[in-house]
């Protein structure tokens, strides 16, 4: 290989790297983040506020439900009733439970739960998240990421920028802004 061509090789190497490295740092930090999302409540909100509500009697099921779906307020069924230990009944509205209403009749107390995705991880989990990921995946990726971080971190330290090169950097970090705000 010539040594301009091998030359050109490097800028154009160069050039894509400096491009891509904003992305690549935002892919593996949110790649790790969202690996471990568990650990971050899947990144949802939770607001619980606890009111009184009349005390009633459990056996006739059908004025039971009735009953409290009177003091939450709405007309609609819920998409899931679950009834725990025979104690409290739980009214799910929404997909995943969105909004859920937790009766205790014996105490007289109605928790209201209400969930609220925290943005952007919510929106972030969309890129990330293919399939459930098992342990040895899971430690593989985070491996991975890890390294590519590092690299691509210690690649633009060690770097001697010209003006051409704060160009690339800042078209990156421009790519990494208009992925965010299309996630």
């Amino acid at each position: 290989m010539k040594p301009s061509s091998l030359a050109l090789i490097r800028k154009l190497h160069r050039w894509a790297g400096l491009l891509l490295a904003a992305l690549v740092i935002f892919y593996c930090f949110t790649g790790l983040l969202l690996n471990h999302r568990k650990s971050f409540n899947y990144f949802i909100e939770k607001e619980i506020t606890i009111s009184s509500v009349k005390h009633s009697d459990t056996a006739i099921m059908r004025e039971f439900i009735d009953f409290y779906r009177e003091q939450i307020g709405r007309s609609d069924d819920p998409t899931v009733i679950r009834i725990r230990g025979g104690k409290t009944i739980e009214f799910l509205y929404g997909s995943h439970g969105k909004t859920t209403f937790i009766i205790d009749p014996a105490k007289g107390e109605m928790k209201k739960i209400e969930k609220r995705p925290q943005q952007p991880w919510n929106r972030l989990n969309s890129i990330h998240k293919v399939f459930k990921t098992g342990t040895t995946w899971l430690l593989i990726a985070d491996f991975t990421c890890i390294a590519i971080l590092l690299l691509t971190l210690s690649g633009l330290i060690i770097f001697r920028y010209r003006p051409l090169d704060w160009l690339l950097v800042g078209g990156g970090v421009a790519l990494l802004l208009l992925g965010l705000f299309s996630a």
